[in-house]
């Protein structure tokens, strides 16, 4: 597959990824510092562990240019677009550095924990479609 196509792709499903992210982020916008950056965390985790589930499922019978088509389009594009773990970061330090420890440990916590259940799961899920 041409290097251009493979980066078309990328770049049409990670503004898809982009943009619905930016939308929870007003749905969101009252909510406390960093719940929007944690509930998209946690779904990007799910999804890129469905997709990544899926794709190794032997079973599928696509071929090497449509598995990686479809691994550009969801993993690297959509899901690289949509959840970032830098914002994840950025919010974490902004807890610390406001003083509120407690606050900061929870977050940190809980969004590691829900990602890593939840790109479990997906992946799982995504292994057995």
């Amino acid at each position: 597959m041409n290097i251009w196509i493979r980066i078309a792709l990328v770049a049409i499903a990670g503004g898809g990824g982009a943009v619905l992210r930016y939308l929870i982020e007003l749905a969101l916008k009252n909510s406390p510092l960093g719940f929007a950056t944690w509930v998209i965390n946690s779904i990007g985790c799910f999804l890129i562990g469905i997709f990544g589930g899926w794709l190794v499922n032997t079973h599928c019978g696509w071929s090497e240019d449509l598995r990686t088509s479809f691994a550009l389009l969801t993993m690297t594009g959509f899901c690289g677009g949509f959840s970032t773990f830098s914002s994840f970061t950025l919010d974490s330090v902004k807890y610390y550095e406001a003083g509120h420890f407690l606050t900061w440990v929870i977050f940190a916590t809980m969004t590691l924990f829900v990602g890593l259940f939840g790109c479990a799961l997906g992946y799982y899920l995504g292994k057995h479609i």
